[in-house]
């Protein structure tokens, strides 16, 4: 769905209401960009990653009774192309993370614990 200028201030005009929730959205969108920018550009290959699911983890996720996000299976290839390296070093580093008791994966689902990823994060920071 696309809108022009026009269509917008029309809306805006209209309903208000709809106007700030849309600028709401744009906003947070812009954000999300700042931070992804950020952490593509100074964060190494594991950090990347890391941040990158528990992104995914917020926006896909389901949130289990033991504070765990429950997430669709994403393709090693997707990550890979997500924070631009190979499959190979995202299926290294998912096999670090398991190891490390930040998540757990298999062809189902992905289990993410974001607790033990931002603890990770905040250990590993550019």
């Amino acid at each position: 769905m696309t809108w022009t200028a026009s269509e917008i201030e029309n809306i805006i005009l209209k309903r208000p209401r709809l106007g700030l929730a849309i600028l709401q959205m744009l906003v947070q969108r812009a954000m999300d960009f700042g931070q992804r920018i950020k952490t593509l550009s100074f964060g190494n290959m594991a950090y990347r990653l890391a941040w990158s699911l528990i992104r995914f983890s917020e926006r896909l996720g389901v949130l289990e009774d033991d504070g765990a996000v429950r997430m669709v299976p994403l393709t090693h290839q997707l990550l890979a192309e997500y924070v631009g390296t190979s499959r190979e070093i995202i299926s290294h580093y998912m096999r670090q993370f398991q190891g490390q008791g930040c998540l757990r994966y298999s062809r189902k689902d992905i289990v993410v614990y974001p607790d033990a990823f931002k603890e990770w994060l905040r250990q590993n920071s550019p």
